[in-house]
């Protein structure tokens, strides 16, 4: 079985397309070997104090610089990643992708313990008495977040959102820290995932398992009967999870289903179906504000018992996903509004608007396809979505969507404070950050680190936060972290694009039907119906001249005029499988 994770998609909703040329980005800084790592501070404070008033003794970017080479066969997970020469760790490798923890990330794990001691507890909130649990995919290990939910009354709830805590065990000055930061982001491939933080850490001690007390930072937010927030504190804690619960479980009971699932969860019934009550509300008032949803399909890579692909299916979507959504989503706003309130810094998820020049090319393209663009100062959300039902009507309606999605910009991490408030624009919010993932995200740990910090000491934290030299620094990190984010993209797809390869390659010479995805000038892109993949179709594997009429290709083949329109059939073969530029290569069949 593949692995599948659909949360990353759901917190980038609405946040552009992939990228799918590394030369896009600037190329990651090489290294030195480094000098031995500084002993860890003891606290945030220590942190900065060791740096001195004027100026960070080490930037982000040197620590980086000095972070030795970290790759090489990987030590879990399947065979193909044992092997440094083989396709996936090639690939791998031209992303720079961090594929091993070096030698004084592995001496520091041998200090942390299996679990927490009863010591760190001290000066927590004690939550392992609540009901408390865990919602993910079927694969997945690193549990980062816990949900609770209580009736108040009078209409009002309270949701509680409890988020490993990995600052307390990755401080400053550890290598531990370093390394995170050198990789700002874990990589989920299709079979395989390469982690921000070792297992130890990440699927282990920071992870939220069932019944096993964990240390966490909990976020408890009121909301009226109506949805709206009123309230929100935040709080360090130790939680114990009754349960690790998957989305397919707990959509059944949801559904009202008799399976062993659902009756497993039957002590969580009346607390999962007040969440979902919560939900809908929330997702009413999302639409209101304008928030863009879109219902996208992700590819789920199966395989057999050699490893071999076997299919590729479209991965379930199941409201449980849309339940955890909301639940991050409100934690993140408030969060970053706590920020916002104190008028302090803070690394935010930006999401610009896009240039109006662009919106009225891309406009012009819809206009032709029959999808008009509303002529309006900006664009929202709301327009987006709208945009995207009607083309759902229309038997082109994934090529269409595609387009669409060309009037969205992509977000990237930005230190701002209240002066200069972050915007994101698919979620129709402002001063929204990540703080729910800082198992697998960097800029959520620094988040952590730094509420902890000023929760903890007050208007001295809130004034070295402000320092001209960290805000710099802080800069650094989110730009970085927006870089290693869409390396990290375009290395999962590469590697989907290399399974989907080694899954046609014995079909070398089939016939297969196809449906004709999007048509441009070089050719189309088909769906390979039986397989459910897309690959290629070049025009010039049919005539010499190509002209591309709306939603129609027009080839010339001899003194024959071909026309080829999306959403309609085509039968192919495939000539080839191109395994240096991971295409499937096809001609008529």
């Amino acid at each position: 079985m593949g692995y599948h994770r659909g949360r990353m998609s759901r917190e980038r909703e609405g946040e552009g397309a992939k990228f799918r040329s590394f030369k896009d980005l600037r190329r990651s800084r090489g290294g030195e070997e480094p000098a031995p790592p500084p002993p860890a501070p003891d606290s945030v404070s220590e942190f900065v104090e060791d740096y001195g008033d004027s100026a960070l003794a080490e930037t982000s970017r040197e620590r980086i610089a000095r972070r030795p080479r970290a790759f090489g066969p990987m030590p879990h997970g399947p065979l193909p990643y044992r092997d440094t020469d083989g396709e996936e760790m090639q690939i791998l490798a031209s992303f720079r992708v961090r594929t091993v923890f070096p030698k004084d990330v592995l001496a520091e794990l041998g200090s942390l313990p299996s679990d927490p001691s009863p010591a760190e507890f001290v000066g927590r909130q004690d939550l392992r008495g609540e009901l408390i649990y865990t919602i993910d995919g079927e694969d997945a290990k690193d549990y980062d977040d816990a949900i609770s939910i209580k009736e108040l009354g009078g209409g009002e709830v309270e949701v509680g959102v409890h988020i490993a805590d990995v600052a307390h065990y990755v401080v400053p000055g550890t290598a531990l820290d370093a390394e995170a930061l050198a990789r700002g982001t874990s990589v989920y491939l299709a079979d395989q995932v390469v982690p921000m933080l070792p297992e130890e850490l990440s699927n282990t001690l920071c992870s939220l398992v069932g019944g096993r007390p964990r240390l966490a930072y909990s976020v408890h937010m009121v909301f009226d009967d109506k949805g709206q927030r009123v309230s929100a504190r935040v709080a360090k804690s130790v939680i114990q999870s009754v349960r690790r619960n998957t989305y397919k479980e707990v959509q059944e009971l949801l559904d009202g289903q008799d399976t062993p699932g659902a009756r497993a969860l039957a002590p969580l019934a009346a607390s999962l179906k007040l969440f979902q009550k919560w939900t809908h509300k929330q997702q009413q008032l999302r639409d209101a504000k304008g928030s863009m949803r879109i219902a996208s399909v992700e590819k789920k890579v199966l395989f057999d018992e050699q490893h071999e692909v076997r299919a590729i299916v479209d991965a379930p979507r199941y409201f449980s996903m849309t339940l955890i959504e909301e639940t991050a989503l409100a934690a993140n706003q408030a969060v970053g509004d706590l920020f916002r309130e104190r008028g302090l810094p803070t690394i935010y998820r930006v999401h610009p608007e896009k240039d109006p020049e662009e919106i009225e090319k891309v406009a012009i393209a819809l206009e032709e396809h029959g999808l008009r663009v509303p002529k309006k100062d900006r664009l929202t959300g709301r327009d987006i979505a709208r945009l995207i039902q009607a083309a759902r009507k229309k038997p082109n309606a994934e090529a269409l969507i595609q387009r669409i999605m060309g009037l969205v910009e992509r977000a990237v991490y930005e230190v701002k404070d209240e002066k200069d408030v972050a915007t994101h624009f698919g979620l129709a919010r402002k001063a929204y950050l990540h703080f729910t993932s800082p198992i697998r995200r960097y800029p959520d740990l620094m988040v952590h680190r730094w509420l902890w910090a000023i929760e903890s000491r007050g208007a001295e934290a809130e004034r070295e936060l402000k320092m001209e030299e960290l805000v710099h620094d802080l800069t650094e990190v989110a730009a970085h972290c927006s870089m290693q984010a869409d390396v990290a993209e375009m290395a999962e797809t590469a590697i989907f694009d290399l399974k989907i390869c080694q899954f046609l390659h014995p079909h070398i010479g089939e016939k297969i039907d196809a449906v004709i995805v999007r048509v441009s000038p070089p050719g189309m892109e088909v769906r390979l119906v039986p397989f459910n993949v897309t690959g290629f179709l070049p025009s010039r594997a049919i005539g010499e001249r190509a002209e591309v009429k709306g939603p129609n290709l027009v080839i010339r083949a001899g003194r024959r005029s071909l026309s080829f329109s999306e959403g309609h059939p085509v039968r192919v073969k495939i000539q080839d499988v191109d395994f240096m530029r991971l295409s499937v290569m096809l001609e008529l069949g």
